[in-house]
């Protein structure tokens, strides 16, 4: 089994890197944005460029779970992919799992790029605390939006052409979440709500180290909500 996971997940990074749309998004982008608010906002203040660095990465977090693998599920499903891997002599399951852990070793290159961009341009350096929290945010957020995302997708499988609930949550997650500037000090009401979202504790990991426990619904919610989603499947193709 473990060589199918390797096998699913090496094929899936190779798909990943030859798509020049996905690649840009999910690496150029992210630096992109980094050197521009940097530059704006950060020249003055060297401890807004660690915090709009954590929140870049945990965009990247929020969008590569999201969108690069809910997505790509549904138009398996499309194609009439997943009815014809379900008769395959091995757990659909496993096939998943490859798909997330090949998001994983692109994340970590974004982030290891991210990070030195932030060096190499604002002489940021992190601490090995830091570096460390970082790992552990990128494992629990890619986690917790691969599967919000699967279930997001599943939810509205039948529906082909939807992918406004996708956009929907996502957005809201966004602009809700302390990734760029604190909300809290502009609003607390606005505020209030990305806490109970998921990328606000992510980025307390990430910057602070800190659980809240909101992130255990989070992490147990979506997986269950995606496996009932997925075995009322009706594969008619």
């Amino acid at each position: 089994m473990f060589k199918i996971l390797f096998k699913s997940t090496y094929y899936q990074f190779l798909i990943y890197l030859r798509m020049k749309q996905a690649v840009f998004f999910s690496l150029a982008f992210p630096v992109f944005l980094l050197v521009i608010f940097g530059k704006f906002w950060g020249a003055d203040s060297p401890e807004y460029i660690y915090f709009l660095m954590t929140g870049v990465i945990g965009m990247t977090i929020a969008s590569d779970g999201m969108f690069a693998i809910g997505p790509v599920i549904k138009e398996y499903y499309e194609n009439g992919l997943i009815k014809y891997m379900r008769k395959m002599p091995f757990n659909i399951l496993w096939h998943f799992m490859g798909l997330i852990l090949s998001r994983i070793i692109s994340l970590f290159i974004t982030v290891i790029v991210v990070c030195l961009t932030a060096y190499f341009v604002f002489g940021l350096t992190l601490t090995g605390e830091q570096i460390l929290n970082l790992i552990y945010g990128v494992f629990i957020g890619l986690f917790v939006f691969a599967f919000l995302g699967l279930s997001v997708s599943f939810i509205s499988i039948s529906n082909l052409s939807d992918k406004g609930l996708t956009n929907i949550i996502y957005f809201g997650v966004l602009f809700t979440s302390n990734a760029f500037y604190p909300v809290y000090e502009f609003n607390k009401s606005i505020s209030a709500v990305g806490d109970m979202l998921p990328l606000n504790p992510i980025l307390d990991i990430i910057r602070h180290a800190n659980f809240h426990y909101v992130l255990i619904f989070w992490i147990i919610i979506p997986p269950v909500l995606f496996s009932f989603l997925f075995k009322r499947v009706k594969f008619t193709r």
